[in-house]
């Protein structure tokens, strides 16, 4: 069985039932699915085959999906593109994956050009919008739908490239197998059915989004889109699609709660909330669960390099009182294709309560780095793929994430995670965000050092911050200095960018 049988079963199952919905626009499964099928039918009259790449940059719009499944239905592997990349970032992936055609939507039109430009050897075609889908100028009236042939369970389906928050971007590769897991994962865990209407809020390109997609297609839901997020366009799509569930970062948990307080009853019409991605500090938690308190929460935690998500915090734990609280500062459990387990760095198991890098197995995991052997060797280390994140099971098996490798600050002998002082700073009153990074110290070897985002309306001094910090933390783990942004660069899938913390830091400080 292959990713594109989903549709294919979708549309059978459920010919006449609405697939996806846009401002008024709307397809049925069995629209949706002849659609693709002649958009695979044009790229393999365009000369694509079977194991060929095809890029795909395109905002959250009912054309992303259409290509995402016509690449996939025409054979060819899908390479979708992080919009808010560089014109050279996305150049690089485009020639790392050595991809044979760039499909696009309106909105992304000027930079497919510039892309195209700088290569005559890659071709560009457009994307038709939604509502032009059935008019006569439309490139795919008249073409017959391709016939789709099913592909091997290990054979590659997508090659998705990390965010590239450090160092050169690295093209996970995905097999329809492990695709396949997590869309149907997604539709069990996350309750999917025929009657859900699910809102892509998180960008398409993302595994996140791309898997919570496959699964919302295999229950045969509805999918709604969200091309650029605000507080505000979240909320109207909500009302005006009657969507019940819906994936928020953390970044847009805050936005969200900060900007929508005037029809904080809107968010109350979601059934479900999930959320991941990226860390989320204990205190956003806490004030989502008391200002929606009737939508139900789902935390899912993994990485491009498992296909998606590999634990999971189950709404029954959010809660604060009775046998199922105390867990809001975990991962959940490992989920059932999954096994998981915290090493030292010899790779040895380590006892609940010890820190040591979280490393997974399962058919979910990639099958390597897109031409890069030494780096799929280093990290695929005898079956287990090493997530450089740290973790610590606790006696009941649930695993709570406390940082990255690379996050680990070392002062002065002591290891200080990341992740709990920026969980100290938010429960200031005064914070909206909060990065910390460990920056070069002649005494201490590297210091603690915070850069804040304060909420609007609101101030606290550098040391009204570290003062707070040490009622919370240890003396060693508090930062010893602060900085202050209107806001944090983050990437594409609203993880803060740290390293341009780092280089703004030893900009300001000669390092």
């Amino acid at each position: 069985m292959s990713v594109h049988h989903l549709l294919a079963n979708a549309a059978q199952a459920f010919p006449e039932h609405t697939a996806l919905s846009h401002l008024g626009h709307a397809a049925t499964w069995n629209a949706f699915a002849n659609r693709v099928a002649r958009r695979a039918a044009s790229l393999r009259s365009a000369g694509i085959r079977p194991g060929d790449r095809v890029a795909v940059l395109a905002a959250n719009v009912p054309e992303h999906l259409e290509a995402l499944f016509a690449v996939l239905w025409s054979g060819a592997v899908l390479v979708p593109l992080n919009t808010r990349l560089a014109a050279a970032e996305q150049r690089f992936i485009i020639d790392h994956a050595q991809c044979s055609r760039l499909l696009h939507d309106e909105r992304n039109a000027a930079r497919a050009l510039e892309l195209a430009g700088t290569s005559p050897d890659l071709p560009v075609t457009a994307l038709t919008p939604i509502e032009r889908w059935n008019a006569s100028t439309d490139p795919l009236a008249g073409l017959v739908g391709l016939a789709f042939s099913p592909a091997g369970p290990r054979a590659p389906a997508a090659i998705v490239y990390t965010g590239g928050t450090t160092g050169t971007p690295k093209g996970v590769e995905l097999s329809h197998e492990a695709l396949l897991l997590q869309a149907l994962a997604a539709k069990d865990n996350f309750q999917l059915d025929h009657e859900t209407v699910f809102i892509h809020t998180a960008p398409m390109f993302h595994v996140a989004d791309l898997t919570a997609g496959l699964g919302v297609t295999a229950a045969a839901a509805r999918h709604c889109f969200l091309p650029e997020f605000s507080p505000p366009a979240l909320l109207d799509a909500i009302e005006r699609e009657g969507v019940d569930v819906a994936i928020l970062v953390p970044t847009m948990i805050v936005a969200a709660l900060d900007g929508a307080a005037a029809r904080r009853e809107v968010m109350q019409r979601l059934r479900t909330i999930l959320y991941g991605a990226a860390p989320i500090q204990e205190p956003v938690l806490r004030r989502l669960m008391n200002e929606a308190p009737g939508v139900g929460l789902i935390q899912v935690y993994g990485q491009t390099e498992v296909g998606g998500a590999c634990s999971m915090l189950k709404e029954r734990y959010h809660v604060f009182d009775g046998p199922d609280a105390g867990r809001l500062g975990s991962a959940g459990r490992v989920l059932p294709a999954f096994s998981m387990r915290v090493v030292d760095d010899a790779g040895r198991d380590l006892p609940p309560g010890k820190v040591g890098e979280i490393v997974v197995s399962g058919p979910g995991v990639m099958s390597s780095y897109w031409r890069a052997p030494d780096l799929t060797a280093s990290t695929l280390r005898e079956g287990w793929l090493h997530t450089g994140d740290l973790g610590v099971f606790d006696a009941d098996g649930f695993v709570s994430v406390v940082g990255r490798l690379k996050d680990m600050i070392i002062t002065g002998a002591e290891n200080v995670f990341a992740g709990e002082v920026e969980s100290a700073l938010m429960y200031h009153p005064a914070v909206q965000a909060a990065a910390v990074i460990g920056v070069p110290d002649s005494t201490w070897g590297e210091s603690v050092h915070a850069v804040v985002v304060m909420r609007p309306g609101h101030s606290a001094t550098e040391a009204d911050l570290i003062e707070h910090c040490r009622t919370r933390i240890a003396r060693y783990k508090c930062p010893r200095t602060i900085s202050f942004r209107a806001s944090l660069p983050l990437s594409g899938v609203g993880k803060v960018r740290k390293v341009d913390l780092l280089a703004e830091w030893k900009s300001a400080h000669g390092a």
